[in-house]
């Protein structure tokens, strides 16, 4: 009996999962709401399970910790499930009911996509800096004995130009090159619409197959997405249960900076969405907030392209292919949080820690070096880390500085992939009011 009751921790978990159903089948609670609930419940069951943890059993603390990892990451999974197909039906369903002249079409969304989420790299690395400056982050501290050695490298902008051509989709799928996938659903929608406009009876049968696919697996993507309240439950406990607040106090000054120039860029990002739309801060953020939410509780931008498109679709009235397109290529170029504020504020902690002065020509080359990082390291897993390489190793500065920083990146890369995943969504916005609605029908 005293062994059950030091053990009833393990039911917190499946309690709240309980609370959560039946949120979603007894009351008239809106989706959102419930994601912010379980947003909220996660953290404070995650740090109780903290509290807990050390008076468990091996067995409970097993226990829990598989059972937050088979509904975490079984979430990711279905998000990760719906990407391949939705990119490619939703690209090419835009295709095929696009009007005429898609090339100039294709051309201008490409151009003015990858245009304003590298100049937001641009500034999200000034901003980084200025910052981290400002805070004076990395001083007082000095470099690990044994720092870490980048697992990741970057192999130059030629050769990931030519990784975004999709020579295998399916190795593009298995390596979240969004890019790659992106560009082939574009060749096979002008080539189709292209076969359509020739010959209409032989690509009437693709069309047809194409257009019920697609909403197909937009209902697919509707199931996945009702489960979401049950994965930010998961995330957001297993970050909060492994991630003690010790944990935080360590490099407060780097979190508090780090935070406060994300903050300073997601409302940049907002600010740019106004003046191009006229829409408030207020309506953005209300239709918005359920994607910021899963893109900070899952980490992961290529995850959240399914409920990214939806809302850009559904709640911003984009055109189908500006909400399809442009996610997927910023999901993996551009990301002003992981290639643009934490490289540049490493390499403040770096010049800090070997006291060597910020000048104006590091300020500018740092900005420079960013932008064409985030251009070059699509496709790579582990984006802010290769990032940070590519910017420090050209700068010649210590790569162990990240050392300094590795104990609560966790944490830090919840704000820096909402940060990116809201990047992507004022880009799409800005770009289809820009286009005037790009193959909207």
């Amino acid at each position: 009996m005293l062994t059950l009751l030091q053990n009833w921790p393990i039911l917190i978990f499946p309690a709240l999962l309980l609370f959560l159903y039946y949120l979603h089948k007894k009351t008239a609670l809106s989706s959102n709401l419930r994601i912010f609930i379980s947003m909220v419940l996660g953290i404070a069951g995650g740090m109780l399970l903290n509290c807990f943890s050390p008076d468990l059993t091996p067995f409970s603390q097993k226990f829990i910790g598989q059972s937050l990892t088979l509904v975490s990451e079984g979430y990711l999974a279905l998000l990760k499930m719906l990407v391949l197909p939705l990119i490619l039906t939703s690209i090419i369903h835009a295709f095929i009911h696009m009007g005429d002249h898609p090339g100039e079409m294709i051309a201008k969304l490409i151009s003015r996509s990858v245009g304003l989420l590298l100049l937001l790299t641009a500034i999200a690395s000034a901003i980084g800096m200025a910052v981290g400056l400002w805070l004076h982050v990395g001083q007082k501290l000095s470099l690990p004995i044994d720092g870490p050695v980048p697992t990741r490298h970057y192999t130059g902008l030629v050769d990931t130009l030519l990784g975004m051509i999709p020579s295998n989709p399916i190795a593009a799928m298995s390596n979240e090159n969004t890019v790659a996938i992106a560009i082939f659903a574009c060749l096979l929608g002008i080539s189709a619409l292209q076969i359509y406009k020739k010959d209409k009876t032989h690509a009437e049968n693709f069309k047809e197959f194409i257009t019920s696919t697609f909403h197909m697996v937009k209902q697919l993507a509707r199931l996945v997405i009702h489960t979401t309240p049950y994965g930010v439950l998961a995330l957001l406990a297993k970050i909060s249960a492994t991630q003690g607040v010790q944990t935080l106090l360590g490099i407060a000054n780097y979190f508090i900076a780090v935070y406060i120039a994300m903050i300073l860029v997601f409302i940049l990002q907002l600010t740019l969405v106004a003046f191009t739309t006229r829409m408030s801060f207020w309506t953005y953020l209300k239709k918005a907030y359920p994607v910021l939410l899963v893109a900070f509780t899952t980490r992961s931008s290529f995850g959240c392209l399914p409920v990214t498109e939806e809302t850009l679709r559904d709640r911003f009235k984009t055109s189908q292919l500006a909400a399809s397109f442009v996610p997927s290529m910023g999901a993996t170029l551009g990301m002003s949080a992981c290639a643009g504020v934490f490289p540049a504020l490493l390499v403040v902690m770096a010049l800090a820690v070997t006291h060597q002065p910020m000048t104006v020509s590091i300020f500018l080359m740092v900005m420079f070096i960013n932008t064409i990082a985030s251009l070059g390291i699509s496709g790579i897993p582990g984006t802010a880390f290769v990032a940070a390489t590519v910017t420090l190793t050209a700068m010649g500065l210590p790569y162990a500085v990240v050392g300094l920083v590795q104990g609560v990146d966790s944490i830090v890369d919840m704000g820096r992939t909402a940060t990116n995943v809201n990047g992507v969504m004022t880009t799409a916005i800005i770009v289809d009011k820009t286009l005037e609605g790009v193959g909207k029908n």
